[in-house]
């Protein structure tokens, strides 16, 4: 079996609920236990949150394109915008045990199987993120 759950929203801090909740309920009915669900649905968060929080900065109204693909052995999920984009690499938390922020995405790596960021897109701009999370089952 296979379901495709695809949403275009604004990057607005107050659907990130509703958004959490939508995949949420479609994760849930093929995941196999809660933990998963959580990790998929915390991951998304994240990378909803750092869209809203650094995608479009200069309070330019910006929107998500997300996919989440479930098939009996993964959930896939892309979280795609079109802003400014930033360097993936360039995350350092050595030395600042307190710092609160720019922890997201490695956040995500620790929750998913396998994470990709593609930072601009092939257009210049823009964010691709893909993570994939091995339901531990076959068949």
């Amino acid at each position: 079996m296979r379901l495709v759950l695809q949403l275009h929203i604004p990057a607005d801090a107050r659907l990130l609920p509703r958004t959490r909740r939508a995949v949420a309920g479609f994760v849930e009915e093929t995941a196999p236990t809660a933990e998963v669900v959580d990790d998929i649905v915390l991951a998304l968060d994240e990378a909803c949150a750092n869209v809203i929080r650094h995608a479009f900065p200069s309070g330019v109204d910006g929107s998500i394109h997300l996919l989440a693909d479930i098939d009996d052995e993964r959930v896939s999920v892309l979280v795609e915008d079109d802003g400014v984009g930033f360097d993936p690499f360039d995350v350092d938390l050595r030395g600042d045990i307190e710092r609160t922020s720019g922890r997201g995405l490695d956040l995500i790596r620790k929750l998913m199987t396998s994470v990709d960021v593609e930072s601009p897109t092939e257009t210049g701009v823009g964010t691709r993120l893909r993570m994939q999370k091995h339901l531990g089952r076959s068949g």
